[in-house]
């Protein structure tokens, strides 16, 4: 334990020299001062769509100023198993290039600012005790791939803000499905049919747990992960993304 413990502090060390933080604004490149918050210039962060208070009670996707509901039509019309979730920015064109940056062009650095917006986001919401952070998982082939898992890194650097347990052993994808993006949300769905496992449900039981993921979109996922937790009867279930799709 102590050893990697060692090792993860010895990565991040070598990552912060490689890609040194807070010099560059993490979307245009350009050079920003060491205060600037979430590696941002200014211009970047006022075209942002930050998801403020105006979203969706269930899934926490923004809404526009004239819907009247509490939830959008997507959580009207179809039944999530978990408990809340919520988002930081609107899953635009930029924070589409940022995400993709991250995920296949290896630019680890990236999910240390938007872990930063995550963090900031469950604290703005009140959200003080998880008993463990549990990252969306990769099937084991495409991990491989990568060479990481996105939502596991994202995971790793908010325990450590909030000072959380990670589990990244305890939930599993034993199916290796198709991309989701070209798909309905109803083949969404069944692509994601019992593709994750539970190794341990004990390690879950009456535990108060947060699934980590950088993109909802339609929400099947988390919603496949969640139904498989929910064999463990967790107390609750609470989902945090980078990014969101828009209320539809």
């Amino acid at each position: 334990m102590v050893y990697q413990i060692i090792l993860k502090e010895g990565i991040e060390a070598f990552l912060d020299f490689i890609y040194p933080r807070n010099i560059y604004c993490m979307v245009c490149g350009r050079g920003i001062e060491k205060k600037e918050a979430y590696a941002l210039c200014a211009a970047c962060r006022n075209k942002i769509s930050f998801v403020e208070d105006k979203a969706c009670e269930k899934c926490g996707k923004p809404l526009s100023d004239f819907y009247f509901l509490e939830l959008c039509l997507d959580c009207i019309g179809h039944k999530h198993d978990f408990t809340k979730g919520f988002s930081c920015v609107a899953y635009d064109d930029e924070m589409k290039q940022l995400v993709h940056r991250l995920k296949y062009k290896k630019e680890r650095y990236l999910a240390y600012h938007m872990a930063e917006m995550m963090t900031d986001k469950l604290r703005k919401q009140g959200i003080k005790e998880i008993d463990c952070i549990i990252p969306v998982p990769l099937y084991k082939r495409k991990q491989r791939q990568r060479e990481f898992n996105q939502a596991q890194i994202l995971a790793m650097y908010i325990g450590k803000n909030m000072g959380w347990v990670v589990d990244c052993k305890n939930l599993i994808r034993i199916k290796d499905t198709v991309p989701q993006n070209a798909l309905s949300k109803e083949e969404r769905r069944n692509n994601l049919k019992d593709a994750f496992r539970m190794v341990s449900q004990a390690a879950f039981m009456g535990k108060t747990i947060l699934l980590v993921d950088d993109v909802y979109t339609t929400g099947s996922t988390v919603d496949a992960c969640s139904q498989e937790l929910m064999k463990a009867k967790p107390k609750e279930i609470f989902v945090i993304s980078f990014a969101t799709g828009r209320n539809m």
